[in-house]
């Protein structure tokens, strides 16, 4: 079994096209963060900043439906408090405060979802361990994740596009995640056919149509293979539409 391991130092990706295994160094660990917290679309719409500790660790402020630089970055492994910020002058303006216990080569994935109801108001993480294994047998890896806090569960059909006749995968009765999530279970990924795709998000048992994701599912970072993605929709609160976007975590 092929396993890769992401990992991102400040603005260099390192990676080789030569080796069917990526390792991070000793001791390290790698994370993202995720923008899905619906915030209005006029200022002062909320911009997150990711902080270890003291140690401030994105460049620029994440905005609403966008993921920090990597999309992995490095942490030490071991158990470190991690403070999502609204801004950087203001250490008291937390969205959320954390600490969280990172295993050595672990790869995660924090979903910051749900809204706040004010300024020093906290939003939800959601916290995933991701297996990054590599896919098989000209697959990919795909999960989906309902983080739209007023919508009701979905279907999301999945139509491949890159082939004839096009085919498709349906992922059935998805509801919100809520606040208490399974995050064991929310991790897992489904194996599709690599393809591009159109995701249609739709209302649970029925054909109605909420949004439509361009989702280029073709390949990772390898031409030869398949990739690793999580589909997600947010959306349906301080005025924002219920919207999707695909990450590709490899």
């Amino acid at each position: 079994m092929k396993k890769i391991f992401g990992f991102a130092l400040a603005t260099i990706a390192i990676f080789t096209s030569c080796k069917e295994e990526f390792e991070q160094p000793a001791d390290y660990s790698s994370f993202s963060v995720i923008h899905a917290s619906p915030t209005p679309a006029t200022p002062p719409a909320d911009t997150l900043n990711v902080y270890v500790g003291t140690s401030k660790y994105t460049s620029t402020g994440i905005t609403y439906l966008a993921t920090s630089f990597g999309p992995y970055l490095p942490v030490l492994s071991g158990s470190k408090e991690i403070n999502i910020r609204r801004k950087t002058t203001d250490s008291t303006l937390y969205v959320n405060s954390f600490e969280y216990n990172f295993e050595r080569g672990g790869i995660y994935s924090f979903y910051v979802y749900d809204t706040t109801s004010s300024a020093t108001g906290q939003a939800k993480v959601l916290k995933l361990k991701d297996d990054l294994t590599l896919p098989v047998n000209t697959n990919s890896h795909v999960r989906f994740l309902h983080l739209a806090p007023t919508a009701a569960a979905v279907d999301v059909t999945l139509l491949r596009t890159s082939v004839t006749p096009n085919d498709s995968v349906t992922i059935s009765n998805k509801a919100y995640v809520g606040a208490t999530p399974d995050e064991a279970a929310l991790a897992a990924f489904t194996v599709v056919p690599r393809g591009v795709y159109t995701a249609k998000i739709k209302a649970a048992g029925t054909q109605n149509v909420l949004t439509t994701v361009a989702a280029d599912m073709s390949r990772g970072t390898a031409i030869t293979e398949g990739g690793i993605f999580t589909l997600y929709v947010s959306g349906t609160a301080k005025g924002r539409p219920l919207a999707g976007r695909l990450v590709r975590n490899y």
